[in-house]
């Protein structure tokens, strides 16, 4: 899960959708005594809106929502350049949209250039822990823990009892560097004799050929699990880890039919609660100048699509209760996850 930039959509999301957003007349500044459910929000995405990973999250908050009745909802997918996303912020300010939001990295120097031209839209920024500094009176700013991303699945990794634990990924680069340093550190609380391989860095975040090959070095050099994310490129880590008998984490139910049988779940992103509090302040006409972070313990980041397989006996029945407890504990402040540095 990452704040992918424009050049591979990362977590694009399929789904061409453009879920009907049902008129409420409502200005582009929106109405402080509107209903939830007049509220028009747009969500452009650097990519598909089921790709089973970083756009999917935003999406899929978006149809919560609006199953809900709080919201009607755009979707535009697969935007990759600066310049169709200013354009596309830009036509859904003109329609009197109550909120447009850019997912992802590169969109937030495209999201603040239109809300300085349109100070009567509201704007949903997100990126990384810096961008909580840039919230203005019209653009409210969005990112995650990263490193309580990876705190969390190398936690659930080590609670598998498997090891040499592996990785096999699409680029190293800050956005995720803090979380493969984290990831070390969950392991190490759940499982202090666990062992980790050298990760992988394929290079390319749509390549499965590659990530096949990867996996299998990595299986070579005696893994028994094999960390991963929900890419382009995750089929050919599945198909890999299927072959060789061994389990991954990371992967989506939706990345390919062999998610199934090797992936034992993943940590992935619930825009939702960040979604309706945004909302909230729309609704109470006090929007402007927040900045939210998702993390373990405001349940932002959650375990999710639990699966036992064959090649994790040792996974613990009970895990999801025991990440809740953990989540718990975060929020407590009885525990917290280590820095990186």
């Amino acid at each position: 899960m990452k704040l992918r930039s424009l050049i591979a959509p990362l977590i694009a999301i399929p789904v061409v959708a453009v879920l009907a957003a049902c008129s409420s007349g409502a200005s582009a500044g929106g109405d402080a005594t509107s209903s939830a459910h007049e509220l028009k929000v747009a969500v452009v995405l650097g990519g598909l809106a089921n790709d089973g990973g970083f756009n999917q999250y935003a999406a899929d908050a978006a149809h919560a929502l609006e199953k809900k009745g709080e919201i009607t909802a755009q979707i535009r997918e697969s935007v990759t350049t600066s310049s169709d996303a200013e354009a596309a912020f830009r036509q859904y300010a003109s329609q009197g949209y109550d909120l447009i939001i850019g997912w992802g990295l590169d969109f937030a120097n495209s999201v603040f250039t239109v809300a300085k031209e349109q100070p009567k839209a509201h704007f949903i920024a997100t990126g990384s822990a810096d961008i909580l500094t840039k919230a203005t009176a019209n653009v409210e700013t969005w990112t995650y823990a990263s490193d309580q991303q990876g705190y969390l699945t190398g936690w659930v990794a080590g609670k598998t009892g498997l090891s040499p634990v592996g990785v096999v990924d699409g680029q190293l680069a800050p956005f995720n560097e803090t979380t493969y340093k984290a990831l070390t550190l969950g392991l190490k609380d759940a499982n202090p004799s666990a062992t980790e391989l050298k990760p992988i860095f394929t290079g390319s975040w749509e390549d499965p050929a590659l990530a096949n090959q990867a996996a299998k070095a990595q299986i070579a050099a005696g893994a028994k699990l094999i960390v991963t994310g929900a890419e382009g490129y995750t089929p050919g880590v599945l198909s890999a880890a299927k072959a060789g008998g061994i389990a991954t984490l990371g992967a989506s139910s939706t990345s390919s039919s062999d998610a199934k049988a090797v992936n034992i779940g993943l940590v992935k992103l619930d825009f939702t609660p960040t979604l309706e509090e945004v909302v909230r302040h729309l609704q109470k006409g006090d929007f402007g100048k927040h900045s939210y972070t998702s993390t373990i313990a405001n349940k932002g980041l959650i375990f999710a699509d639990i699966n036992q397989v064959g090649a994790a006996p040792g996974l613990p029945k009970d895990i999801a209760d025991q990440v809740d407890e953990l989540a718990k504990k975060l929020a407590s402040g009885e525990l917290k996850v280590p820095s990186v540095g």
